[in-house]
């Protein structure tokens, strides 16, 4: 009963082209591929017309959607070309390899495991973990190569001789064989013994059944292991039986995947770094001795507007033909090839090549699935709404400028918001062109782990908006954070989730009727200020935020002088900053009264006693730019915290909450440049450098030409030339009796008697 082992490497073109061979001479009854035998129904769908590769299945916990793999699939990679030439041959074909449910509760119980150790134990065993090398890197060394990978690609990829795929597997089975008798070990040994197992109890399931001629197409390095599979029964038998038992559902689907995805390392996909340069062998193969590439090379360089000649490929061919000869290569790779486009064609800039390797080497594609093929109605609605809305799904990155007056870029950005909430961030938004918020502008790229997401959200709802509703409405009901809860809300708006907008407004409401923090408010009010500028674009009904946002500053308008009475330095820095953020926002409402509200709360706050200096700096300077307080009565608070009657670290912390952010206001106000530069002037020098950080923090948060400016102007000292000229205090009220007590004392303190 013939049993014959095609032992390939993941995504292997020569493998591919090998294994396509030997099929064709073998004609086999059956043939078993490595893969978990979930995987059985979903490879029916290889060869139809509307599956093209690159794709991958992915198979998913149906119990927890978040425990998912991958296995992808190119048009070289040899399991596919086993599988399409299974269903060309109307051929039964059956995934060979441990079950996923089985790998999914061995995840899961080495999770359990690792919760009740403790944590010096885990660390004790990554201490003593053993380091791996590859079992092919002993005949890499051997040959004189660094690379193990390197050394396979040159033996069993690129170098594909027609007519000798019986002798190719048969050199790969003795190399494996030989390794294996010697022990070397591997990565994955432990793991290997049970799928070596179960693949051994699915070949004799296939000779049960009376297969004659039976393929099996593996992993090179299970080759040897999958041969007797008669004296092992027994003992698998018992191996397999100790294997953890499940109740694990596994579901499987077809997804798109991409040429720089075939890198990673999930189920098969064993890295290849060049999948573009697999593509080109795939199809030229022996027919290319390098001059094709080159075309190509040169053929990208010319769309980019680079000057590249005919000479410029004969010579870069001739050079990669020369460093193949002094490495004894039989033929040109891809690192000759690459030296000599380096040298030749960009001149040395390895700049250049990286462009090679994105656009070729790499080669930016992403493969197609059958619309008919079963998918979950969330996957199936969003990919709906994105064919609707002309957004093509592509690895590729594409740039859009919405402009959201037209319902379809409306649309567009109500898709990019709603996914965003899913935790799918398809888009990235840039800064528009224009100021007006009726322009947006996204760059958009898929990620085929994107699909994870999606299906892992469709327990919310069958619909993107429906899924979106009911999961931020789920996070609402998890927190009464005010602040979690304004975010939610500056969610919910761009993305137009009327049903969700109701009941978080209701919910905010509601948590910030019997909240007494006012930092709590103060965080809250920005973003629900910011969403409600959404409302003339979007044509959405946002008067019950303008009336939560009227609420909101008016509970803080009477709670902030208190709560910022006696707050130490680390307390104000963050009131500070929260002031400023509800100054910023009041000034997006626009509405006169709110604004003048706001105004008089920071007079109050002014002269309010007990409150940091840092805070009263930063409440004079907003009222400054208000035009609330004129040059004049700026200066004399500035005077006034600067005097020698205060500390100097008051005074310190007032200058910095005074500049902080700008110090423009120095440059063309000589009373307050007069007044920091006296002040800074008459300090002692322990005082100065006790205070020196503070300045410093103050001033390195100036613009660099700010920065330099002032510095000219230290230099030149005070200035002479006064911007403003100071009222005269009224005396209408003023106490000369009481005056005139202190002239005795101030004679005696100036030496004047």
């Amino acid at each position: 009963m013939p049993l014959h082992i095609l032992g390939i490497r993941h995504h292997g073109v020569g493998s591919a082209k090998n294994v396509v061979e030997r099929l064709a001479q073998i004609q086999p009854d059956i043939i078993l591929v490595e893969g978990p035998p979930e995987l059985d129904s979903i490879v029916q769908w290889v060869g139809k017309s509307g599956l093209k590769p690159p794709v991958a299945v992915l198979g998913y916990n149906l119990d927890d959607l978040q425990q998912a793999t991958f296995y992808p699939f190119a048009e070289f990679s040899p399991e596919w070309q086993a599988i399409s030439y299974a269903h060309a041959q109307q051929l039964p074909v059956r995934m060979a390899d441990l079950p996923m449910a089985i790998s999914f509760q061995e995840q899961i119980n080495l999770r359990e495991v690792k919760k009740e150790q403790p944590v010096e134990e885990q660390a004790e065993e990554q201490e003593f973990l053993l380091p791996f090398k590859d079992p092919i890197s002993y005949f890499a060394d051997v040959a004189g190569y660094e690379n193990s990978e390197l050394w396979w690609e040159h033996h069993f990829e690129q170098k594909y001789i027609p007519n000798n795929a019986q002798e190719h597997f048969e050199a790969v089975l003795l190399m494996m064989s030989e390794l294996r008798a010697a022990q070397v070990k591997s990565a994955l040994d432990q793991e290997n013994v049970a799928r070596e197992a179960y693949m051994r109890e699915l070949i004799r399931k296939a000779q049960n059944e009376l297969y004659t001629n039976i393929v099996v197409v593996c992993g090179a390095w299970h080759a040897p292991a999958l041969l007797d599979v008669e004296t092992t029964a027994k003992q698998d038998a018992k191996l397999l039986k100790a294997l953890p038992k499940t109740k694990i559902k596994v579901g499987c689907t077809w997804i798109p995947w991409t040429n720089d995805r075939l890198s990673m390392f999930s189920g098969y996909g064993a890295g290849i770094t060049s999948p573009g340069w697999y593509e080109h062998l795939w199809k030229y193969g022996q027919n290319d001795d390098g001059s094709r590439w080159l075309t190509k090379v040169a053929r990208l360089f010319r769309q980019k507007k680079m000057d590249i000649s005919t000479a410029h490929v004969i010579e870069a061919f001739r050079l990669a033909e020369t460093l193949a000869s002094l490495r004894a290569l039989s033929r040109v790779g891809l690192h000759e090839l690459n030296e000599a486009t380096q040298t030749v064609m960009c001149m040395g800039d390895g700049i250049l090549l990286e462009l090679v390797k994105k656009e070729l080497i790499v080669a930016q594609r992403i493969g197609k699935v059958p619309d008919e093929l079963p998918k979950l109605p969330l996957q199936e609605n969003f990919e709906k709404l994105a064919k609707s809305y002309r957004l093509p799904i592509t690895a590729e990155k594409k740039d859009y400028e919405l402009d959201l007056r037209k319902e379809t870029d409306l649309n567009r950005s109500k898709l990019i918001y709603r996914l965003a909430i899913l935790d799918i961030k398809w888009g990235t938004q840039l800064a528009a062109r224009t100021k007006g918020t009726f322009k947006e502008a996204w760059t958009l790229r898929w990620q085929p782990e994107m699909f994870i997401h999606l299906i892992e959200k469709g327990i919310w709802g069958n619909t993107v908006e429906d899924a979106c509703t009911k999961f931020l409405v789920d996070k609402s009901q998890k927190t009464n954070d005010i602040k979690d809860l304004a975010d939610l809300i500056q969610q919910a708006i761009p993305a137009e989730l009327f049903g969700a907008i109701e009941q978080l407004l209701r919910k905010i409401s509601e948590v910030a009727t019997v909240s007494s923090d006012i930092i709590e408010l103060m965080t809250a009010l920005p973003p629900l200020v910011e969403v409600s500028r959404y409302g003339n674009v979007r044509k959405t009904d946002l008067s019950a935020i303008n009336q939560l946002v009227e609420g909101l500053l008016t509970r803080i308008c009477i709670g902030l002088p208190n709560a910022c009475y006696g707050l130490d330095d680390e307390n104000s820095r963050k009131v500070f900053d929260y002031i400023k953020s509800v100054n910023e926002a009041t000034r997006l409402i626009e509405n006169e009264t709110l604004t003048q509200q706001w105004r008089s709360t920071l007079h109050l706050l002014l002269d309010k006693e007990g409150v940091n200096s840092l805070i009263l700096g930063c409440t004079c300077r907003l009222l400054f730019d208000a035009s609330e307080l004129n040059e004049a009565q700026t200066a004399q608070r500035f005077e006034l915290a600067l005097s020698k009657g205060n500390d100097p670290i008051y005074s310190a912390g007032w200058v910095e909450g005074f500049l902080k952010g700008s110090g423009m206001i120095l440059l063309y106000d000589n009373v307050l440049w007069n007044l920091l530069y006296r002040w800074v002037f008459e300090l002692s020098e322990d005082y100065f450098i006790e205070l020196l950080p503070i300045l410093r923090r103050t001033f390195s948060k100036f613009e660099h030409s700010e920065r330099k400016q002032l510095g000219e102007k230290a230099k030149k000292g005070a200035n002479v030339e006064q911007t403003i000229v100071l009222e005269p205090t009224d005396t209408a009220d003023f106490d000369h009796q009481r005056a005139e007590e202190v002239l005795p004392m101030l004679q005696l303190l100036l030496g004047l008697n």
